[in-house]
């Protein structure tokens, strides 16, 4: 029997920007269904690990929040658990958002079942029906086989542009040389006295010593540990490696080569990082962390100028607060461009809008921009509130046929959005 479901909005990918993107369409009086291949929602915050929310206050001195919306409303949920959230002041010195991965996938189960979204698990995107420069159905495949999705409009939250890429749309690959930033697989290691000195630079000089002594498969040098008060699990921040392709040889790859670091920085750290001696590897990933692949091609690109001169706009969905935070290298950490402390950008409903598909808006790592401006957009905080413009604008095409972005605007911020 065909297996067929119809809603307003369909949402591809259950990560931060996904499950935004879910509540923003629901609020705004739609009716959604949202499909994840994983068995749980989070995206990269809870399948890779990387367990601190940056974004969500913009960087540097004198931070301001830019984030509220749905990502308040899962932090509110996170604190119904238990005291599952720290605010907390970076290495690199930003305030940032760290959490209990484990808590935030109940959390978002519980939120999602509140707003009324339909949610598929273990469900994947395996092709589009299109007509007329719209997608009109979704083909879906889980373990009894195919289903259908049809909707009004349809957000890509995949990560990766794979519904832009399956419905034909264009989309862009890393810088003009087509290389894109460093995956990293985060991991996380218990019976840490963390009391002890865990910043960059006392990572960097047990790793050091490691690479001298013969350790192998170590890459990154120098690295964040991200630690909470009270506790003795941390969460290490450091094998790394270079993505060319989304394919399933390329990702094996990937996963196999990224493994095994971790098992040699396990190593270097009990024997040179003091504080780690006793340390246990009690999780892995368990997937590796992507900060970019695939992006859509949309109606309008952000530039690094925009990000670095903090350019606000009358058409803003959302707000940026990062800073361009840019992975090339391997052995190193970060490059980062610096902004005027205390400031934020506009991020205009063109970047966030299919440039080749008319009912199809992308969230979170799929935002148009050029490699810089990239590097500021992609961070989680930020995901929640590209992820809630896109809902609802999906939301408003899908219910009224139209795409203002003054109605979006008002909506959004009866929702509580900073825009």
């Amino acid at each position: 029997m065909e297996r067929v479901y119809h809603c307003d909005v369909a949402v591809v990918g259950g990560g931060t920007a996904g499950v935004a993107a879910a509540v923003g369409a629901v609020r705004a009086g739609a009716s959604v269904v949202l499909i994840e291949r994983n068995p749980y929602l989070g995206g990269e915050a809870t399948h890779s690990g990387v367990s601190a929310f940056c974004g969500f206050f913009s960087c540097g001195g004198d931070p301001v929040k830019v984030v509220a919306g749905v990502g308040d409303a899962v932090l509110q949920e996170m604190e119904k658990l238990g005291p599952t959230v720290d605010y907390v002041v970076s290495a690199a010195g930003n305030k940032n958002i760290n959490f209990q991965p484990e808590y935030l996938k109940c959390a978002l189960d519980n939120l999602l079942e509140q707003e009324g979204v339909t949610v598929l698990l273990h469900a994947r995107v395996v092709g589009t029906e299109s007509r007329q420069r719209k997608i009109s159905s979704l083909l879906c495949v889980d373990d009894e086989g195919t289903f259908t999705v049809r909707a009004n409009a349809y957000v890509d939250a995949s990560g990766d542009a794979n519904l832009v890429h399956l419905a034909g749309g264009r989309t862009l690959w890393g810088d003009e040389s087509g290389a894109v930033q460093a995956v990293t697989l985060p991991f996380r290691l218990s019976g840490v006295d963390t009391s002890r000195d865990m910043s960059p630079g006392a990572v960097e000089q047990a790793i050091v010593k490691a690479k001298a002594a013969g350790i192998p498969d170590l890459t990154r040098e120098k690295g964040f540990i991200l630690k909470k008060e009270g506790s003795d699990v941390v969460a290490v921040l450091l094998p790394s490696a270079m993505p060319t392709g989304m394919s399933a040889e390329e990702l094996t790859d990937l996963e196999k080569n990224t493994r095994k670091q971790v098992l040699s920085y396990v190593e270097a750290l009990r024997r040179y990082m003091p504080g780690m001696e006793r340390a246990e590897l009690a999780v892995i990933g368990p997937s590796i962390g992507f900060r970019e692949t695939r992006r859509m091609l949309g109606r309008e690109m952000i530039l690094a100028e925009d990000v670095l001169k903090r350019k606000k706009r009358r058409d803003g969905v959302a707000r940026g607060g990062w800073k361009p935070e840019i992975h090339k290298s391997l052995s190193k950490m970060a490059t980062y461009l610096e902004v005027s402390g205390g400031s934020y950008f506009d991020i205009p409903l063109g970047a966030l809008w299919s440039a080749d598909i008319e009912n199809l808006f992308g969230a979170g790592r799929m935002v148009c921009a050029d490699e810089a401006a990239f590097a500021a957009v992609r961070v989680m905080g930020t995901c929640f509130a590209t992820g809630h413009a896109a809902g609802v604008a999906a939301a408003c095409q899908a219910l009224r046929r139209e795409t203002d972005v003054e109605e979006i605007r008002a909506e959004l911020k009866r929702q509580g959005a900073l825009v």
